[in-house]
């Protein structure tokens, strides 16, 4: 499976890269939006097949970006006091943005595509019509959510105000599952491998941040009621401060 591929690669790289990614975040933007003019100038610049091919798989349908969200998304399920929480937390900004970055060459590349379509109503599903649809929703929280995760931005707006803005992150990454899914399932249920295999990943990366998640906040609201007893602040008031 392609996408899973990629996940254990981003997750590796993150964890590899965590003091270089902090210390230079700039460097690693500045790659990223590199990565998708290249991919998105392919046919023009003469790329030799397996580069183009890479860039293909990797940037326009989006598997970085998506692995790298996706790893943003556990670190912020881990438990709060776990050493891989504490080593990755650091530079989840810096991570979401280059995704961010990245994600705009799928954007751009399939909008091309599929836009003329949607509109002409050449749609041949209903259920990629649902998927475009919550691609426009997508692009929208994309734009917010990355503008915001800068820290110059997220110092302006305030703890508080950036807080709730934030918590947007939830229902984009489990609308980006949803819409990959909704994507691929008229390929995948007319027997496409390559499509059922990548539905089965993105279903499986979900259930299983659903869970992560879940598990997280019903130890966060333990937690809590465990210092409500002993009469101190509830800790979970500041962890997703924390988090990002």
């Amino acid at each position: 499976m392609p996408f899973i591929l990629t996940l254990v690669l981003a997750f590796a790289a993150c964890v590899a890269l965590r003091e270089p990614i902090r210390r230079w975040p700039i460097a690693f933007y500045a790659l990223a939006v590199a990565v998708v003019v290249t991919q998105l100038a392919s046919a023009s610049l003469g790329l030799p097949k397996p580069i183009d091919l890479a860039l293909l798989v990797l940037v326009k349908r989006c598997y970085v970006a998506m692995a790298l969200f996706t790893v943003v998304m556990f670190i912020g399920a881990l438990p709060s006091g776990s050493r891989l929480s504490r080593w990755l937390r650091p530079i989840r900004a810096e991570v979401s943005i280059v995704a961010c970055l990245l994600c705009v060459g799928h954007v751009i590349g399939y909008a091309a595509s599929y836009v003329p379509r949607a509109i002409t109503g050449a749609l041949a599903s209903p259920t990629v019509a649902a998927g475009l649809l919550a691609a426009l929703v997508l692009t929208a929280l994309l734009a917010v959510l990355g503008v915001t995760s800068a820290q110059r931005v997220k110092r302006a707006m305030g703890p508080t105000r950036w807080k709730r803005v934030q918590r947007l992150a939830y229902a984009f990454f489990v609308l980006a599952c949803v819409h990959a899914l909704l994507m691929l399932l008229p390929s995948a249920l007319s027997g496409g491998i390559a499509a059922g295999e990548g539905a089965l990943a993105y279903a499986a990366v979900l259930l299983a941040y659903l869970a992560a998640r879940g598990a997280r906040a019903l130890a966060d609201r333990r937690a809590d009621d465990a210092a409500r007893a002993g009469g101190d602040k509830p800790a979970s008031d500041d962890s997703e401060l924390r988090a990002a």
